[in-house]
């Protein structure tokens, strides 16, 4: 899995970003918010990142501008979230727990994607991630998603890096990921070719400054789901269908120089 002491590969870029701290970001949370995502290959993020500096500011703790997320997801043994993504399910769901290397803290999330396509994210302090929900986080899911929380176990563990932004109006929330790794017991992929960026609005505004940047380098918006990636490149019993476009999409952005 990811080395934690691995240097982001453009960390030099990030020196002359404008820097906001974690209460001042705090401040655009959006837990009930509109996603919007892209994904590219890693050349283009050098000259993202120098067009970005007017109209964004980075998160910095500690004198640290890239964190390490370190998630596991839930699902059941036949695989419901998965597939409630990947047949286009207007409500779906995501149970995860996941280390932030930003405040060395650990929560227990479920994202709701609602049928008006908006993501809502509940969370919960834990004091570290298991392979099993303890009271707490099966209280929550049954509270929820409505199912009994004995049918959920870890299927697949994600690392990557992250650097987060949020424009200088606090209106959006901007996350760049790099360097994705998942593993599912003994096998593993590193994707350490491709960014998945996310905007974070509370209503979709096509004028976002970065939303125009990666438009002018012909970069489009793309459904993409981490989990759903790493589940189908690491599973052999998971349909895919479905996928297979975005997987052509994949590998071609992948094959750029």
């Amino acid at each position: 899995m990811m080395n934690k002491n691995k240097t982001h590969p453009f960390h030099y870029l990030l020196n002359d970003l404008r820097t906001v701290s974690l209460d001042e970001l705090d401040t655009v949370k959006l837990l009930d918010r509109k996603d919007t995502k892209f994904v590219f290959n890693q050349v283009h993020l050098p000259f993202i990142l120098e067009k970005v500096k007017p109209f964004y500011r980075i998160l910095e703790i500690n004198n640290d501008r890239v964190f390490t997320y370190d998630t596991t997801y839930f699902d059941t043994d036949d695989f419901l979230f998965y597939n409630q993504h990947h047949n286009g399910g207007k409500k779906r769901f995501k149970i995860r727990s996941r280390t932030y290397s930003s405040t060395n803290q650990s929560f227990f999330e479920i994202k709701i994607k609602n049928n008006k396509d908006r993501t809502v994210k509940k969370r919960l302090l834990i004091n570290k991630t298991n392979d099993a929900l303890g009271e707490d986080e099966k209280d929550m899911v049954s509270e929820i998603i409505g199912l009994p929380s004995n049918q959920y176990s870890p299927k697949l563990n994600i690392e990557f890096f992250r650097i987060t932004l949020t424009d200088n109006n606090f209106n959006e929330r901007l996350t760049i990921d790099t360097n994705l790794s998942v593993k599912n017991g003994a096998d593993s992929k590193i994707f350490d070719q491709l960014v998945i960026s996310e905007i974070k609005q509370n209503k979709y505004n096509p004028k976002s400054d970065f939303i125009k940047i990666l438009r002018d380098l012909n970069i489009q918006e793309m459904r993409f789901s981490k989990y759903c990636m790493g589940m189908l490149h690491l599973n052999d019993n998971v349909k895919y269908n479905r996928f297979k476009p975005r997987l052509l999409q994949i590998n071609k952005i992948l094959s750029q120089t």
